[in-house]
């Protein structure tokens, strides 16, 4: 993986221009410590004709995986240097692409999947991205006809940012690159804040930050340099397959197993150690059993938490039996410094309010698995093709239960509402989330079960408003968009689709590829090959989910395997014990005088509370929600913790009364 990013300037000079670079360059350097590159262009030497931009330069961090040869360095040019591409991702398919080039009469200096992309732009111009197979993210510069392209994985897998300023172009693998410009004045997107106290991220092609917004997944953008138009075209969205939804269930877990086996031997090419992170559940044991049989030499790697709060989340001994079971080479990494406020010290690599605290586990695995290997192959993915969450079960439930009227359901709210949460569990929080998220309107209701605040507890809560608008839109627009574009005629598969393009792309893919770059360590999601999506999302939805039994064709398909102790057990989930951190460590940020006798105060200063002293939240809700955690009414954990990241980076990146790893430089645009 690496780091790219660029300036176009209506004015900057090239000097000027190169200081920014240098800016921009300082805060990418943790996604490519392996060596940094800069190309600046000022267009008063070219023969173009008059134009917007004057000036552009782009730029590269480096993690060498592929070709790791001085020849793959970046910005990396085709021969005659009219056509410059920065590059971060890894395309699959490029050794067959590069025989066909070569066939063509193309000719190589590198070995790198980057200049095969640079190739096959000049046959093909910018649709040249359908025919890549892989994660990334790249900005293409056309000096021949004057046009910036940036492109996006199908999946985005790889994220990638962009602001169009009045007279400037910024783009950036990262938000903190764009704020270390200094061409960006900070302006909070309040509609993007809104929906992050609902989803605890911010969906995209949003950011927290207006004017700075993501080029969505499979989506190519173009910037004509001659007049500063921007346009954006999509060039992949899964579609609906007649011919697959209605295949025999035999035929079907041929194509999953061919498939899917395809996806993981392309993956395992690479020039540095690699590995792939097993857990006790179903999808990485399909990973790690579909590499062998692909003939690979398999590490696998576990995590074993040595902290008791952990004991719940260790997989050792199901990751253990799937090991001997495969024959892998397996390594357990004993992890003893889980420290709850090193957690706050992560989210500088966001930018952004992000509140999954799953962050923290994924940035200790990568970390500690980092001095073994430099490329990570991971399951992500499986439970939203697959049906791996309970709230797919809960949709089921509903429809069962339809003639239950209203006042049982209010009744059982209330007789739930009288317990009291172990927070050892889930099961009392779902079965409360279930009753009160009963509704007529099928996404509200998937909203309510998936996520956190709703429209009501958000008002109560927020203290901002929208500018110029008389109401914020309700958040969950951003799942009813999906629902309605949705190709998919199953109700249950729709939902599946809306389950990938928003919570597995803000969310899980978020937090995967800041905590892995965050170490300089490339993660890969077989799972996520497109032409996979595509399939797994036809397959009819009761071969997944059956009388309760999740992910049952993934099961059946790849039964040998799993030793039959883990072929059917639970799943375990992937989180930290927030409930308890929320009791015993992080309540201290709600309450300033307790701050002094906790680390807190050392890492965040005094002045804590920041958000509600400035009138943005609603002290007295924090109150009654910390009230009801601590009595064990309800657990509100997740919801406390949204509140005190979105306090923390209003300091960081509004109020400015915190540092963070952007450089503070005056806004110049």
């Amino acid at each position: 993986m690496c780091g790219i990013f660029g300036v176009a300037s209506a004015h900057l000079n090239t000097d000027i221009l190169n200081q920014t670079v240098r800016r921009m360059i300082q805060t990418l350097i943790h996604r490519g410590p392996d060596g940094q590159g800069e190309q600046v262009f000022a267009f008063s030497t070219f023969h173009f004709p008059p134009s917007t931009f004057q000036s552009l330069a782009v730029g590269h961090t480096r993690l060498a995986i592929i070709d790791l040869s001085p020849s793959g360095r970046q910005p990396m040019a085709n021969e005659d240097e009219t056509v410059w591409i920065v590059f971060n991702g890894e395309i699959y398919n490029f050794l067959e692409l590069r025989r066909e080039l070569q066939a063509k009469g193309h000719r190589f200096r590198s070995r790198t999947d980057t200049e095969v992309i640079l190739h096959l732009y000049e046959e093909q111009g910018p649709q040249c991205v359908r025919e890549l197979n892989g994660m990334f993210a790249f900005a293409l510069l056309d000096l021949r006809h004057t046009r910036l392209w940036l492109a996006r994985d199908p999946l985005g897998i790889k994220p990638l940012y962009y602001a169009a300023l009045p007279q400037h172009f910024l783009f950036a693998s990262e938000i903190k690159a764009i704020l270390a410009s200094g061409l960006y004045s900070v302006d909070v997107n309040w509609q993007a804040l809104y929906d992050y106290f609902t989803y605890l991220y911010i969906p995209y092609p949003a950011t927290a930050f207006q004017g700075i917004r993501q080029v969505p997944p499979g989506h190519i953008l173009e910037v004509d340099l001659r007049n500063g138009d921007v346009h954006l075209e999509r060039y992949w969205a899964p579609q609906y397959q007649k011919e697959i939804a209605t295949a025999p269930k035999a035929e079907l877990q041929t194509r999953i197993r061919d498939l899917l086996s395809d996806s993981v031997r392309r993956q395992l090419i690479s020039d540095v150690p690699l590995g792939i992170f097993l857990s006790g559940g179903v999808d990485s044991p399909t990973i790690a059993g579909l590499a062998k049989v692909a003939g690979a030499d398999v590490r696998t790697f576990t995590v074993v938490f040595e902290d008791p709060e952990f004991a719940f989340y260790n997989e050792q001994e199901r990751a253990r039996a799937v090991a001997r079971h495969l024959g892998t080479r397996h390594v357990e990494i004993p992890v003893s410094d889980v420290d709850p406020w090193a957690l706050l010290d992560l989210l500088d690599y966001f930018d952004q309010p992000f509140g999954n605290p799953t962050l923290f586990l994924m940035y200790l695995i990568s970390k500690h698995a980092r001095p073994h290997i430099t490329v990570a192959l991971c399951g992500a993915g499986g439970d939203e093709l697959y049906a791996g969450y309970p709230r797919y079960q809960a949709v089921q439930w509903a429809r069962r239960l339809r003639w239950v009227p209203g006042w049982a359901w209010r009744l059982g709210g209330l007789a739930l509402g009288l317990l009291r949460d172990s927070y050892e569990t889930m099961h009392l929080r779902r079965a409360r989330e279930f009753v009160e998220g009963l509704d007529g309107d099928l996404i509200r209701q998937f909203c309510q079960w998936t996520y956190h605040l709703n429209e009501k507890q958000k008002s109560r809560l927020l203290r901002f408003s929208p500018n110029g608008q008389a109401a914020f839109a309700p958040s969950d627009r951003v799942l009813r968009s999906v629902w309605e574009e949705s190709p998919f005629p199953d109700e249950d598969n729709r939902l599946l689709h809306v389950d990938v393009q928003t919570f597995l792309i803000n969310n899980l893919l978020e937090y995967t590829d800041k905590m892995s770059m965050a170490v300089a360590l490339e993660v890969r999601v077989p799972f996520l090959d497109h032409r996979f999506v595509e399939l797994s999302l036809n397959v009819p939805f009761n071969y997944k989910l059956r009388n309760g039994h999740t992910k049952q064709i993934l099961r059946e398909t790849f039964a040998d395997f799993f030793p039959p102790e883990v072929l059917h057990a639970p799943k375990r989930g992937f989180n930290v014990p927030l409930a308890h951190w929320m009791l015993t460590v992080f309540d201290a940020y709600f309450d300033a005088s307790q701050a002094s006798r906790h680390p807190l105060q050392e890492r965040l200063g005094e002045d804590i509370g920041h958000t509600w002293k400035e009138g943005l939240l609603n002290w007295d809700t924090i109150q009654r929600l910390r009230s009801e955690h601590r009595q064990g009414k309800r657990d509100n954990a997740y919801e406390l913790f949204g509140i005190l990241i979105f306090d923390i980076w209003w300091r960081k990146y509004v109020s400015q009364t915190l540092p963070t790893m952007v450089p503070r430089v005056s806004a110049q645009a």
